[in-house]
């Protein structure tokens, strides 16, 4: 124990820095498939190696200097995703929600907490302040089920520009004055460095900015080092204007908004670093502040820690819900509204870790801030979700589905067992003009030393066995991708060869190292919007007598139905097999009518169930020769249900001999966390499979009570 006493904490600066960068890489994936957003596992962990608990690191000068520029560089990506032209569209539903909800959390706030928890009128004021702010945490859902484009979004995003720059301006003005610098001159020296320091950054800096990019074109390290050393003289600019230094931070990033493309490399890079690098060690250095033993000291910081968080729901409610009444908007919009801006993560916290560093702030409210971060973001999410569905089927009963187009079909081959049950499968899809779109079958090569002599061997090996089983059909063209990992390379032949289906083979049970990283199928799935097959063939298509298809309730609102159903069609005719479609009552009528304006699946019978529990029913129908398609859905999109996958998995299991495709639906595009405008800059995709979580809980509980 001596040995260890001494060992800890870690002085030597190397075995320092590989210890947090082991944090960085660990802890998020963990903590992903845990199903817990990794701003709070970092913070955790930095919790767990802190002064405060095991002392594996102590909180030095190196790592109060790494965090600051996390804290900076967090400000900075928020100014810098943020899209401005979004506060023109609907300006005046953005203008007036960015001032109710920024009003609103203010004054309830600051009531709550002078009156109820007893804080000075300026820790109040501070801790109101960050009632008001927001993070977009669950804007992925809108992007996922899209919803970007309506007037509940555009008037969430731009009133969050509104408040986060009213709560960033407001809160400069409470520390100076907390510092005793709030004088007549200071007014005038805030008044004039402040316009013209941002003047300078938000006028004059993008204008050195153009002239440097244009001509430092080739060097784009370079480029990347003139944006960190702008917004970092930006931060010292207006701290030395008496304002906080996260306020120049924000504003660069506007200023640099207009001028890196969302999809360009340089924007990579600034993520990648921030993401990376500084936003985790600023989280660490975060956690090694708490101090779990004050939550058991006493009532009191269970108290403030409830509170805090059940306000900062509450107020962003009625602000929501304040618009609703203003515009009339429906209650799906308004309950929308609330899950996009209910959410608090990056500006809280650093508001919060300012004003504790100043000594404003106790451990209690520090600590019911890391609380407060991960019920409203699980809570949003939830409500995002929930709200988002209805309001994505309100939006998609307005509009067309989507136009035909030519078939471009993907069969990525693994498996040789399996090579000549997925292409019949894909020439089946395909249908009658199998010379306008050829076949792709894939393979993708990790590469290594003997990368060039597999490629040979595996596009020599898939040419043979085409010309063998298949001779004559030119349409069907074997390619081959270079990539780190299987997933990578099929997604990527997806997205350059413009494919818009693919169909993978049935990969089995999964692997240990698949919980952490994922099974190769679900990678690809949640990866694309394209439509996708998961197939489990004994037989080739022509040997098939019926066809089912099991359909989950809301598949007539995804963007891929049309295409789906004229999939079936060509199975139906390649197989010469009747198609029989069970589904809910809703469900059926849809898909009768879009049949009819088609033309297709005229023979196709159809079949009512009542309740997702009675497909279960038609599982002792099913024989060695029939093919059970099941119509699933991606985990975000409209028509996703838990109970369909728990119907799916008992069906699968009891009659396990019938050939089983899992048939998933195009969805809405997928955008890049770089495009996402002020969300969690770590990455908040993951957030959404809480819903799931709980879903399944909720479903586990109710079981177990009917049993």
């Amino acid at each position: 124990m001596e040995i260890f006493q001494h060992a800890f904490p870690v002085k030597n600066p190397i075995a320092e820095f590989a210890i947090l960068m082991l944090i960085v890489l660990i802890f998020p994936i963990l903590f992903k498939k845990l199903k817990i957003p990794s701003i709070i596992g970092l913070i955790i962990a930095g919790t767990i190696i802190g002064p405060h608990s095991l002392n594996i690191l102590d909180r030095d000068e190196s790592i109060i200097m790494l965090g600051s520029i996390g804290l900076l560089y967090i400000m900075f990506l928020a100014g810098l995703e943020l899209d401005l032209k979004q506060v023109k569209t609907n300006k005046r539903y953005s203008i007036l929600f960015g001032i109710a909800t920024f009003v609103i959390p203010l004054l309830l706030g600051y009531l709550l907490s002078y009156f109820v928890l007893g804080y000075s009128e300026i820790a109040s004021l501070i801790i109101a302040l960050m009632f008001s702010t927001h993070t977009l945490v669950a804007y992925p859902i809108a992007l996922r089920l899209g919803l970007t484009q309506t007037r509940s979004t555009t008037t969430v995003v731009g009133g969050t520009i509104i408040t986060d720059t009213a709560v960033l301006m407001v809160f400069g003005l409470i520390m100076n004055y907390y510092n005793g610098s709030l004088t007549f001159w200071f007014w005038v020296k805030f008044i004039v460095l402040l316009a013209f320091v941002s003047l300078f950054i938000l006028f004059v800096i993008p204008k050195i900015a153009l002239w440097f990019f244009k001509n430092i074109e080739e060097e784009n390290y370079s480029q990347f080092i003139f944006v960190i050393a702008m917004f970092l003289m930006s931060s010292v600019l207006m701290e030395a204007a008496g304002i906080e230094a996260i306020v120049g931070a924000f504003l660069a990033g506007l200023a640099f908004s207009k001028l890196i493309p969302h999809n360009s490399a340089l924007m990579q890079k600034i993520h990648l670093v921030g993401s990376g690098l500084f936003i985790p060690l600023f989280l660490i250095n975060v956690g090694m502040i708490v101090d779990i033993k004050v939550l058991a000291t006493g009532y009191f910081a269970l108290f403030v820690a409830t509170t805090l968080t059940m306000m900062a729901l509450l107020s962003k409610y009625l602000a929501a819900h304040s618009t609703r009444l203003l515009f009339k908007f429906s209650k799906n919009e308004s309950d929308f509204i609330f899950g996009l801006s209910a959410s608090h993560a990056a500006a809280t916290i650093a508001v919060i870790m300012i004003a504790y560093k100043a000594g404003i702030l106790d451990e209690n409210v520090l600590n019911g801030t890391i609380l407060l971060i991960l019920v409203t973001c699980l809570f949003a999410s939830f409500v995002t979700e929930r709200a988002g569905r209805k309001l994505a089927i309100e939006e998609q009963k307005k509009r067309d589905v989507i136009k035909t187009e030519l078939m471009r079909i993907l069969v990525p081959c693994s498996n040789p067992n399996s090579i000549d049950k997925l292409l019949d499968l894909a020439i089946a899809c395909r249908g009658e003009n199998e010379d306008e779109q050829p076949i792709f079958p894939l393979s993708v090569i990790i590469e290594d030393d003997t990368t060039e002599k597999r490629i040979v061997q595996s596009t020599k090996a898939i040419q043979t066995f085409v010309k063998l089983v298949y001779p004559g059909k030119k349409s069907i063209m074997p390619t081959t991708r270079l990539d780190t990992n299987v997933s990578n390379g099929i997604i990527r032949a997806m997205k350059e060869m413009m494919i818009n289906l693919t169909i993978l083979g049935w990969t089995g049970k999964s692997k240990a190292s698949e919980f952490f990283f994922g099974r190769k199928t679900d990678n690809v799935i949640e990866a694309t919007n394209q439509t996708i097959m998961v197939a489990k063939l004994h037989q080739l298509i022509n040997l098939t007598n019926k066809i089912y298809v099991l359909v989950s309730e809301n598949a007539q609102y995804e963007i891929g139905f049309k295409k789906w159903l004229e999939v079936l069609n060509n199975i139906s005719k390649y197989a010469a097999a009747q198609i029989n479609f069970i589904s809910l009552p809703s469900t059926k009528s849809s898909i009768i009518k879009q049949c009819k304006a088609s033309g297709i699946l005229s023979d196709a019978i159809f079949e009512v169930v009542n309740s997702i529990e009675e497909f279960t029913s038609y599982s002792n129908k099913f024989t060695e020769n029939d093919i059970v398609i099941f119509v699933k859905a991606r985990s975000k999109s409209i028509s996703f249900s838990l109970d369909f996958i728990r119907i799916i998995d008992e069906i699968t299991e009891v009659v396990p001999q019938s050939n089983y495709i899992m048939l998933y639906p195009e969805t809405n595009p997928i955008v890049e966390i770089e495009e996402i405008p002020n969300i969690d800059v770590l990455d908040s995709s993951f957030i959404e499979e809480n819903i799931t979580l709980i879903q399944k809980l909720k479903t586990k509980i109710f079981r177990n009570k009917s049993n």
